[in-house]
């Protein structure tokens, strides 16, 4: 029993061993023209933001490691008497109003860097979000600079045109509908709507209308829905998955063996389906969407067949219309 015991306890060793996060040391920061206050906010922020990132365990220098600040060879010495396995160094250097900020990822007894990445801070409060995109992808393949998190944008990139910040939007749509009853048949229509990009979720009302005019056999099929979408991610192309809930109307022609008859009905529908938003959080935006939609009440069609004698007749048939729609937006910001 008790070599059981042993064994269990050093194959839990052994897997901790294989999923505990690296440890990696944060040096001071190096902080030239600049208050060396914001510094060791930095630090302080580079300390949560990892934390929250799960990826490594950082163990933040103190007073009693007597390193010099931007000294590589002293700063790894003191990585591997802490058991790290890497070590971070970082650099603020004012440069005319902006401020350079530097980070490098080396592993202990590396000259070079494994990562590295330079932003530039307008402000004090761009420190933040630098930080955060830093703290996000070091380590990784990525880059902090390009870092599209929409929601992590500093002063100085909204001099840019890419401009950040604008979540309501108002635009038109060109839609297409493939109904799947009672034949497949290809519709055209137009819609308009507003959007509205709540970091976590979407938010979605529009109206639509299609077949204006078109085809007399089947219906005209007008729209008005609430949809709420979710969004994988904040970046500014973002895939979605979501659905409404819309007042459907359908008008069409039952046509009998004398005259054509005008069929009106109305009621609920429900839609499902996913897409891509384009420049999210941008000044003019694009959305790319395809939706399965099903109402919750019939619809009549003529259907034409023929008696024994050969002699044409209507029959009318009721359909829980249902099928696929598809649509392209584009919209400006309001």
């Amino acid at each position: 029993m008790k070599h059981i015991k042993k064994l269990l306890a050093i194959a839990l060793t052994f897997a901790a061993s294989i999923y505990a996060a690296e440890r990696v040391y944060l040096a001071p920061i190096s902080a030239v023209g600049i208050n060396e206050n914001i510094g060791i906010a930095a630090e302080k922020l580079m300390n949560a933001y990892i934390d929250e990132n799960n990826r490594y365990v950082l163990i933040s220098y103190s007073e009693e490691d007597s390193i010099k600040v931007g000294d590589r060879e002293s700063i790894n010495k003191k990585a591997k008497e802490k058991n790290c396995t890497k070590f971070i160094m970082a650099e603020f250097t004012r440069l005319g109003e902006n401020v350079i900020t530097s980070f490098k990822l080396y592993n202990v007894n590396s000259e070079v860097p494994v990562w590295s990445d330079r932003l530039k801070a307008n402000n004090p409060e761009d420190i933040d979000p630098i930080v955060q995109r830093v703290a996000r992808n070091i380590g990784t393949s990525q880059k902090a600079t390009r870092d599209n998190d929409i929601y992590t944008v500093t002063q100085q990139e909204t001099k840019t045109p890419k401009k950040k910040g604008i979540n309501t939007y108002g635009g038109v749509k060109v839609i297409g509908t493939l109904p799947l009853n009672p034949d497949p048949m290809l519709d055209a229509g137009l819609g308009i709507f507003l959007f509205c990009d709540a970091k976590d979720y979407f938010f979605n009302a529009e109206a639509s209308i299609v077949n204006i005019g078109e085809a007399s056999d089947r219906p005209t099929l007008a729209n008005i829905m609430l949809s709420l979408m979710y969004p994988f991610g904040t970046s500014s192309t973002s895939p979605f998955i979501g659905g409404g809930l819309a007042f459907g109307y359908r008008e069409g022609v039952i046509k009998d063996n004398i005259n054509d008859v005008k069929a009106e009905t109305s009621g609920l529908s429900l839609e499902a389906g996913g897409g891509v938003v384009f420049n999210r959080a941008s000044r003019v935006m694009a959305i790319a969407q395809v939706n399965y939609f099903v109402d919750f009440f019939t619809t009549p069609f003529f259907e034409a067949k023929k008696d024994t004698k050969g002699n044409s007749a209507g029959i009318k048939k009721n359909h829980y219309m249902n099928g696929f729609k598809f649509s392209l937006g584009l919209a400006l910001g309001v």
